[in-house]
């Protein structure tokens, strides 16, 4: 009778207890995950999480480790006795621990005596610590273990209640939250910073500002934005191992290179990948993005760490928006120069063409108008008294006329071939290829009427590039090749000489990239020596 009424005793007091730990429970996760919404920092929360853990679960002390590459981190630690605790400690992944049994089952787990235990190393290190009894619970983010929270209680001291692991569960998930907003919190404003730093240079690019002053607001926005060492913007010059540095920056005491530097790369360099593939690439101390300027992969944008800590996995392709608005930037001042050097060149042009065309006209036309207006005077003065010797005068006129007509043909031939006006390019091309003083192999396949100034161009770029090869490139055949394809005619002169042109002040081909490029058109020389030269245009139909 006295057993029974004991035991109906302690069934309501045991219930009360039970009751007073899920209250005790609800209320520190309560304050924990008020630290979590009012978006403390993933320190804070972790240390409240510890120190929460310590107190419910009666442990003499509690931790929280994370787990990377197989090695545990202490990150939050507390002891009841306010001892000085192992926060930063770093210890080896494996043996027979509360941790490595959590995080390979990657689920809770407890130890209640030093006889569980597999090992006697195991066994030794937890006298040697003064733990009796331990759980244990995954820190679970983004569906992988990132830790493992434990509480333990020392020798001399009773185990956990049952299911005390799992109840633990529900703070390594707050500890998880905690760990993915910080995460989330960090991800948007980096971010943020880099969009900032994307807006700036943007702003500068628009403005017109010099590449040197882009490109250094570049370097250093980099530098910053991805915690780099170094950072620099190189071009190629074909030549494969060496690059000319445009712009450098360093964060720390040793300065960057000099604009203009030249610097040799291993074949590991993570530039000579980028040159190689064009695409984005990193490696375990850097990272590295193409600079495409006018559709040729001309450089490259790089930003050195280290190997201790490496850029964050994607760091490549972000950083190929700053590498893009650095090629924008010297594309633009290129496009600047090239348009004032154009300027500059067609005004030249201009008045040498305005000069030569007052010279051939009174060293040729006009001196033979004046010989027939000087012929025609005469005769008037003979038609009354001489009729044949004002005949013989004025047949002498009409021959003269006849010479000056016929030299203001060629004139105007020179100027804008008759054939093109009248029967169109096709025959335009036949002409003047079967002219040319070497061998030629004309194949056009352009159908219907082109616009006259797109038929124009594509005529200049063929008579030229023949000019240029009998002239220069010691070809013995030239192959030409037009045709119309898609919304572009697609002009290619190429030659069997041995290469090595380039396109000077002065040269007829630098006109035509002039002339080409006035239509919207794309006019390009390719002459690597001993293979010959080849010249190619592309003319929109439509600008």
């Amino acid at each position: 009778m006295v057993g029974r009424m004991t035991s109906v005793a302690d069934g309501p007091r045991e219930d009360a207890e039970e009751d007073a730990r899920l209250a005790e429970e609800q209320a520190a996760l309560r304050r924990v995950a008020t630290l979590v919404a009012g978006r403390a920092s993933e320190a804070e929360v972790v240390a409240a999480i510890t120190a929460e853990v310590g107190r419910l679960y009666d442990a003499d002390t509690a931790n929280t480790l994370r787990w990377d590459d197989e090695v545990l981190k202490v990150v939050g630690d507390w002891y009841r006795d306010g001892r000085q605790g192992r926060a930063g400690d770093v210890y080896s992944f494996g043996g027979d621990t509360i941790s490595v049994r959590v995080i390979a089952a990657e689920a809770p787990a407890r130890v209640d005596s030093t006889a569980d235990l597999q090992t006697e190393f195991a066994r030794a290190r937890w006298r040697e610590l003064g733990i009796e009894a331990s759980i244990g619970a995954p820190v679970i983010v983004d569906g992988r273990v990132w830790g493992v929270v434990t509480a333990s209680r020392f020798h001399g001291r009773e185990t956990f209640s049952p299911h005390a692991e799992d109840h633990l569960g529900d703070f390594a998930t707050l500890c998880a939250l905690a760990i993915g907003n910080a995460a989330w919190r960090r991800s948007l404003a980096a971010m943020l910073e880099e969009q900032s730093a994307l807006r700036r240079i943007a702003t500068l690019v628009a403005g017109g500002r010099s590449a040197a002053e882009v490109l250094g607001e570049v370097v250093r926005q980099v530098g910053v934005t991805f915690g780099a060492q170094a950072v620099d913007v190189v071009r190629w010059h074909g030549v494969q191992d060496e690059v000319t540095v445009l712009r450098g920056w360093t964060g720390g005491a040793i300065p960057p290179p000099k604009p203009g530097d030249v610097l040799r790369l291993s074949a590991e360099s993570v530039v000579i990948q980028v040159l190689e593939t064009g695409v984005a690439t990193r490696a375990p101390d850097a990272i590295a993005a193409p600079m495409i300027i006018n559709g040729s992969l001309e450089g490259a944008l790089v930003a050195h760490g280290s190997t201790s800590d490496p850029f964050p996995a994607g760091s490549e392709s972000r950083l190929r928006g700053f590498a893009d608005l650095a090629a924008q930037s010297i594309s633009n001042e290129t496009a600047q120069v090239d348009l004032r050097r154009s300027r500059e060149r067609i005004v030249r042009e201009g008045d040498a063409a305005r000069q030569r065309l007052e010279r051939n006209l009174h060293d040729g036309a006009q001196q033979r108008l004046v010989a027939v207006s000087m012929s025609l005077r005469v005769a008037l003065k003979h038609v009354a008294g001489d009729a044949e010797r004002a005949r013989e005068l004025l047949e002498d006129a009409v021959e003269e006329l006849g010479h000056a007509l016929e030299e203001l043909r060629d004139l105007a031939r020179g100027l804008h071939p008759a054939i093109l006006t009248e029967r169109g390019l096709g025959p335009a091309l036949e002409v003047v290829t079967r002219r040319a003083p070497l061998p030629v192999t004309l194949e056009s396949s352009c159908d219907g009427d082109l616009p006259a100034s797109v038929a124009a161009a594509a005529y200049y770029v063929v008579a030229e590039s023949l000019t240029n090869a009998a002239k220069y490139a010691g070809a013995s055949g030239v192959t030409v090749r037009v045709r119309s394809r898609g919304e572009a005619v697609h002009v290619e002169v190429a030659d069997d000489g041995p290469g090595g042109a380039a396109v000077s002040e002065g040269s007829g081909l630098l006109n035509l990239t002039d002339r080409v490029a006035a239509l919207g058109g794309r006019l390009t020389i390719v002459s690597p020596p001993g293979v010959g030269t080849t010249v190619t245009a592309v003319l929109p139909l439509s600008t």
